[in-house]
């Protein structure tokens, strides 16, 4: 079951990116959501499994997911919503990882690592979101940032690998969605937004059955 569920979410995540290559709308309103409904079940599976506080709090972080990738993809311009959806997501992640057994103590210069990588993104950015939206969008996207970077610090926390791989996929992803909303458009934009964003939950949604 898990295997073919598996199997399934990386067919869907390839028709999704087809269907946004070719501007094929109708699919891409089933596909993009569909993906992560597949994601989602592999979570609820492993629930089964292991019903401990760290796998509740995936499943929500998947949930607030799936809700901010329907935001982004109305056509009406929901960005801020999308944006809210997706920083409780990582607010979730950042608990789960936190309930994992194990957790350890994060090396001092990953962390300034980390918060000097942020920072430098975020003045990166800061010229486009004040044009786009200004000061209110600025905060929010700043609100963002120090979730999804305290994200993959708490993933490192856990050391667990699985995690730490999807906390890193997910900054990327997110990294790129910025850079070609507020600096400017990249080529190969759904690639390297979809892949590592599908990875990342699909990691995640997986950790529930080996914890």
């Amino acid at each position: 079951m898990l295997l073919s569920l598996s199997i399934l979410t990386m067919l869907l995540g390839i028709l999704y990116l087809h269907s946004a290559e070719k501007q094929l709308a109708i699919w891409m309103y089933f596909l993009k959501p569909g993906t992560m409904v597949i994601i989602i079940f592999i979570a609820i599976l492993g629930l089964g499994e292991s019903s401990s506080t760290y796998s509740w709090w995936i499943l929500a972080g998947l949930l607030f997911s799936i809700l901010g990738d329907i935001f982004l993809m109305l056509p009406k311009d929901r960005f801020i919503y999308g944006l809210v959806s997706f920083l409780a997501g990582h607010v979730c992640y950042v608990v789960a990882f936190l309930y994992v057994p194990g957790g350890g103590e994060v090396k001092i210069w990953l962390t300034g690592a980390l918060l000097f990588t942020a920072i430098l993104y975020l003045l990166k950015l800061s010229r486009g979101v004040f044009r786009s939206g200004g000061i209110a969008l600025f905060l929010a996207v700043t609100a963002y940032v120090a979730i999804i970077t305290s994200m993959v610090w708490a993933a490192f926390y856990s050391q667990q690998p699985l995690m730490i791989a999807g906390a890193i996929l997910f900054f990327f992803s997110d990294a790129i969605l910025a850079w070609d909303r507020f600096i400017g458009k990249l080529t190969y934009r759904n690639y390297l937004v979809m892949i590592p964003y599908y990875l990342a939950q699909y990691l995640f949604a997986i950790s529930l059955h080996w914890m």
